[in-house]
């Protein structure tokens, strides 16, 4: 029809039909942008702790139920109370399935312990921590110290590939269990099964200290929060204070998706909240709580040695047998030293690619 025809009531209605249709289709659009940013938010965030399933993204599990309930503060309690030293402290390893086969990790771990100076005694103190049934029973099979973990929770029984959802479950659910240590009354030394145990290291920690880390790379100042901290081993003093920096380090979580609880840790260290509750933390140097990523420790120094920045169990067990290797030969020499001995490893590790 010519517009010059239209009569004003089907103007009217012409006009009427294209706002009609211009507030479809801003309606359509508005709905694909609220759909689309639903989705951007699951992608990152998850209440329920589910998995989706999209490779690189990481749901947040929150395992504090199960270690809450009154049945596992009460196991927890209990075996505490007889892996503990006089002055309530307990040294705390983690184990699964994988690196606590016959003539793995574990037996690398205890074995320091026994050919260490002054470390022997140590090892009625050690807590092993399984986090999957069969880890459980090898842990019942050589050491008196057991406790499961997480007894209804994912199986974490294989190898932990450095950065998979499995991992970070693994590496968030010990930051809890530790804090429930804490708020028990027991303070603690934290150490992967990977360092090896030369010599007794509480001669070196700082009696007015709250929390000690070791570091991945260190400054040479022990108060300097620029120092690169390694959360595979430390002492933390029970007290209200770090019992709230445990709660606080595993709440941020939730702020570093994708995050492992080292990386969140120097992530947040340099904040205000340290200060604000009063806590210290000293940082434990490199020349005798020592590691891979930065081998300074020599024989006559050594008190722990980490298979850090290191990926790969078989790297790991191959360089802490040459580690442990090296230290009976520097104790068997027993001081007649006529040429400097020095570490081999790490080789696998280096050959592989230590990370950094």
């Amino acid at each position: 029809m010519d517009q010059g025809m239209m009569t004003p009531r089907l103007e009217k209605r012409l006009q009427t039909t294209e706002q009609q249709g211009m507030i479809c289709k801003y309606g359509i659009i508005l709905c694909v942008c609220i759909f689309t940013l639903l989705i951007t938010l699951s992608y990152y965030y998850c209440p329920d702790g589910q998995s989706d399933g999209r490779k690189g993204v990481y749901m947040l599990l929150d395992h504090s139920a199960e270690m809450s309930s009154p049945t596992a503060i009460a196991e927890l309690g209990s075996v505490l109370e007889k892996a503990s030293m006089p002055n309530k402290t307990v040294i705390i390893t983690p184990i699964n399935a994988a690196w606590a086969e016959e003539k793995s990790i574990l037996d690398l771990y205890l074995q320091s312990f026994r050919i260490g100076e002054g470390t022997q005694q140590l090892l009625n103190h050690v807590l092993l921590v399984a986090v999957d049934e069969q880890a459980f029973k090898r842990c019942q099979q050589i050491h008196p110290h057991c406790y499961f973990l997480l007894k209804q929770g994912p199986n974490f029984s294989g190898e932990r590939v450095f950065m998979t959802q499995e991992y970070l479950d693994l590496m968030w659910a010990r930051i809890l269990f530790l804090k429930h240590v804490l708020a028990l009354g027991y303070s603690f030394v934290f150490s992967d099964a990977d360092v090896l145990w030369f010599r007794n290291p509480f001669q070196l920690f700082d009696e007015k200290a709250d929390f000690q880390i070791a570091c991945d790379h260190y400054t040479g100042d022990p108060h300097n929060l620029s120092n690169d901290a390694n959360g595979g081993f430390n002492f933390a003093r029970s007290s209200n204070k770090s019992i709230k920096f445990y709660e606080w380090w595993y709440e941020s979580r939730a702020s570093y998706l994708n995050l492992h609880d080292q990386a969140v840790l120097n992530n947040i260290k340099s904040g205000s909240y340290l200060s604000e509750i009063g806590l210290k933390m000293v940082f434990l140097d490199t020349k005798y709580i020592s590691g891979f990523c930065e081998q300074r420790a020599s024989l006559n120094d050594v008190f722990t040695m980490h298979a850090n920045c290191c990926v790969g169990m078989k790297n790991k067990i191959a360089d802490l047998t040459l580690t442990l290797d090296d230290w009976a030969y520097f104790r068997a020499l027993n001081g007649s030293l006529t040429t400097v001995v020095d570490w081999r490893a790490p080789e696998s590790c280096l050959s592989s690619g230590l990370t950094t």
